[in-house]
């Protein structure tokens, strides 16, 4: 079995989340039954082997994006595992097929569709804002696809931390052991990238400062090996920037 962050230091953040943006902790245990259910039998053992020892690049959704590609790629593009998050696969695909998408179905899923049927791996979040996303993909996925929650894991689900489709990212390569794990199109800032798929914009700008916030964490208490490559955007505390 895979490892879950200790709940004890998640539940923390967790709560404090609910509350800062509203959130229905009841339809979050919904949707993670319906996912729990629905999900195809999830190989975590091959899942864990491809991040274990492993450098990885976890790919945000900001405004930095296409830029942060396109320098990765003058610089003869690192054979890294590549993490895109939730819309970031649009856009990374475009380089290179992701081997894992971690997403929770409010980008583009037809191109995260076509990624999956190329080989990456789905790491699917269920919370009580979409469950009918989830209703209607798990039914196309037989294979390679992970389920995620963010109350307390059960049955078949993990919690690996994070919030956000890009800090939860980060957070799961950590707990699978990736050697070093470099962020590119964080920017966190006050601009939401074109491949972000939320549209509420003020509830948008809380959840990049939660994300910050983890990141942080991650770094700082948690001791992850974080490195922010994005060429834009805010600074992370704890973190070191290489642009």
């Amino acid at each position: 079995m895979v490892d879950n962050m200790r709940w004890d230091l998640w539940l923390p953040w967790y709560k404090k989340i609910v509350a800062r943006l509203n959130l229905d902790e009841r339809a979050d245990r919904a949707a993670a039954k319906i996912l729990n259910c629905t999900l195809p039998e999830p190989d975590l053992k091959k899942f864990t082997r491809l991040l274990q020892g492993q450098e990885c690049i976890v790919f945000g959704a900001g405004p930095s994006l296409d830029e942060d590609l396109k320098k990765l790629q003058r610089t003869g593009y690192p054979n890294k595992v590549l993490i895109a998050a939730d819309g970031a696969t649009s856009s990374v695909a475009k380089y290179r097929n992701p081997d894992i998408i971690v997403t929770d179905l409010d980008g583009n899923v037809n191109d995260q569709l076509k990624a999956w049927h190329r080989g990456s791996w789905f790491v699917i979040h269920a919370h009580g804002d979409n469950v009918a996303q989830v209703r209607g993909i798990l039914p196309k996925l037989n294979a390679r696809t992970i389920g995620t929650t963010q109350i307390k894991p059960f049955g078949k689900l993990c919690n690996f931390g994070g919030f956000t489709d890009g800090d939860r990212a980060a957070f799961m390569a950590h707990e699978l052991e990736a050697s070093k794990i470099y962020l590119a199109g964080m920017d966190l800032g006050t601009k939401i990238g074109r491949y972000s798929g939320d549209n509420d914009t003020n509830r948008k700008l809380i959840k990049l400062k939660i994300c910050k916030e983890l990141l942080s964490w991650l770094a700082g208490e948690l001791g992850a090996n974080l490195v922010n490559l994005t060429a834009e955007g805010e600074d992370i505390p704890n973190v070191p920037r290489t642009v």
